[in-house]
């Protein structure tokens, strides 16, 4: 959008100009009319006296008539109509009053009579001085109110030029003169000012256009990130539940490894939609859910997750931490860790990964430093944007350079700090401030997990396990509802395999009512979100309302739009995202269904 220049003064420019100028001096000519009506009686008490009767009465008349269509023309004028004869309704309105001030000369002043003369000279010059406030923005108007002031104050001058006292008229000339003056130069200082101000106004919409194009874009980014990973993210699953249904032992030496490969792909696929899913969701106004939870599970968790990954590339893995309750955001402090894990496992071929737990003064710090290849200082102030990566180690990356710009985002949200500190061979360090409260130690007063300690349970309690283990999955009834055929033909063969009653119920409306008929009493409800004309919460809450039963319900999803979660939270609907390993699923399944008796 470019600009405009007010300087070429085109018709455009010299209309807003004249609209402008008549707004401000019509808004000060209401604001004078009290003054206007009040400065003529003012006059009784002065000239009353010493003027003849008739000749005061028929100024006073005429000053009235004049008052009153001055009043008359101001209320008629308006500065969004014809400019032009606007402009010359107000300069009548403001000449008709001091037109009969300057007559005022001829009426009230006796020329031999030096009081007199001061006296109304000082009248005209604050009639002057008053006027220069609300009119000399326009060269035209300022005359039309000061000309017939002093021009006939000029008149009376040189008719009385015996009389009158020569160093006070020369005085109030050269008044007269400097008021022009002024006037003509705050008239050109207020169009400079009106022109500064019409360029701050267009490049200020030219900023308000670049910003919600540029909130636009981000908006339409974030869409198409929702959209695509969702729209591949329905094959994935069906993928990965596939694979986990093939046993590799029973696999010949070649194919065995051809499906390892496979396995390896698909992992590294499944860790790229995770990531798009984080962007996804920081992108719609994630806000951070402080709860109670241990450091002590979370490190345990953090250790299960990530011992194989060091494992195969021959890294040692160590956690240095002491126990407690921490209040904060669980999911996030773990999304942070994960990916500085996930970063720093990625870059490093030989040595420890460290990772350090710290009560900062009643607050959780921690750290994650490695033994690899370091970064430059000249890549430390790109490493957290988004999908950045350093030629340095880029034979290292097999991802999309998301994984810093999602920690940085996370540390903003939870109002927390991030520091690095690296050098180029030797590995790196990032230290994490979060305004988390340790609110108490637990029992051990100091952990420290290596590679070697026993595997952690995941988040699942051993309470809930082993009421899973003691009793039949046949005797479990998973209701499923999926539209995508390869997915829904994936969660009934595994879950069919695994031993659970499955319940394949359609996700057409009609077709749906017409199954209730015959619907066993379901355990669980394993549902997608979008599936057509209705959602999962329609047939997740219409199942429940059948059976008068809180049914356990998850939905798996790749939707993070916030207004869905909220509902989820509502329907007490559990949600998943996927990618997922169907294992984290069967157990979840598990942990829901026991849990709930």
């Amino acid at each position: 959008m470019p600009l405009h220049n007010p300087a070429a003064h085109s018709d455009n420019y010299n209309e807003l100009v004249a609209k402008e100028k008549l707004g401000y001096m019509l808004d000060y000519a209401k604001t004078s009319t009290i003054a206007t009506i009040v400065a003529p009686l003012l006059c009784i008490p002065l000239y009353s006296d010493n003027t003849p009767e008739l000749l005061f009465k028929s100024w006073l008349v005429l000053m009235a008539i004049v008052v009153l269509v001055r009043l008359q023309l101001i209320r008629v004028i308006k500065a969004s109509s014809d400019i032009t004869h606007n402009f010359t309704l107000l300069n009548i309105a403001v000449g008709s009053v001091t037109l009969l001030w300057g007559l005022g000369w001829f009426i009230f002043v006796i020329p031999e009579d030096p009081v007199s003369y001061l006296l109304y000279q000082i009248i005209c010059l604050t009639i002057l001085f008053v006027g220069m406030v609300g009119y000399c923005v326009d060269w035209k108007t300022f005359c039309a109110f000061i000309v017939p002031l002093k021009g006939l104050e000029i008149i009376f001058l040189a008719l009385n030029y015996q009389d009158i006292i020569w160093p006070i008229s020369a005085g109030s000339m050269v008044a007269f003169y400097l008021a022009l003056k002024m006037g003509f130069l705050f008239s050109k200082s207020w169009e400079r000012s009106f022109s500064l101000r019409l360029k701050n106004d267009t490049l200020y919409e030219q900023l308000v256009v670049e910003k919600n194009a540029s909130i636009a874009a981000n908006i339409a980014k974030s869409e198409f990130i929702a959209t695509a990973s969702h729209d591949l993210r329905q094959p994935m699953q069906a993928i990965n539940i596939f694979i986990e249904m093939i046993d590799h032992r029973h696999l010949q030496e070649y194919e065995s490894s051809v499906f390892h490969r496979i396995r390896k792909s698909v992992s590294v696929l499944n860790k790229m939609f995770n990531t798009l899913l984080d962007i996804s969701k920081l992108d719609s106004n994630l806000t951070p859910i402080e709860t109670h939870f241990s450091l002590g599970l979370m490190v345990n968790d953090l250790r299960h997750s990530f011992a194989d990954l060091c494992q195969e590339k021959g890294l040692g893995l160590a956690f240095t931490f002491e126990d407690g309750l921490i209040q904060g955001d669980p999911h996030l402090t773990e999304q942070i860790l994960r990916n500085l894990l996930s970063n720093a496992i990625q870059y490093t071929d030989r040595g420890t990964i460290h990772v350090n737990f710290e009560n900062d003064q009643g607050h959780l710090n921690f750290s994650v430093e490695d033994t690899g290849c370091g970064i430059p200082p000249t890549d430390m102030s790109l490493i957290f944007n988004e999908f950045y990566r350093s030629d340095h180690s880029r034979s290292h990356h097999d991802g999309l350079g998301l994984g810093l710009s999602i920690v940085i985002r996370i540390v903003k949200k939870i109002g927390g700090e991030c520091a690095v500190v690296s050098e180029v061979g030797k590995g790196s360090k990032f230290t994490i401030k979060t305004p988390f409260l340790v609110l108490k130690s637990l029992e051990s007063p100091s952990s420290a997990l290596s590679m070697n300690a026993k595997p952690f349970t995941n988040w699942v309690d051993a309470s809930i396990r082993n009421a899973a283990n003691t009793v039949s999955k046949s005797s479990l009834h998973i209701g499923i509802i999926e539209n995508d055929d390869s997915l829904r033909d994936a969660y009934l063969q595994y879950f069919t395999t695994a031993g659970y009653q499955v319940c394949e119920i359609p996700h057409q409306e009609d077709k749906f009512h017409a199954f209730l008929q015959d619907i066993p009493k379901l355990n669980f409800i394993l549902s997608d979100f979008r599936l057509g004309q209705k959602d999962g919460i329609y047939y997740i809450q219409t199942l429940r309302e059948e059976f008068n039963d809180e049914i356990p319900a998850c939905i798996v999803t790749a939707d993070t739009s916030p207004q869905h979660l909220e509902m989820f939270k509502q329907f007490n609907i559990h949600v998943l995202h996927k990618p997922i390993d169907i294992q984290d699923i069967e157990e979840f399944i598990l942990q829901q269904t026991f849990s709930s008796h």
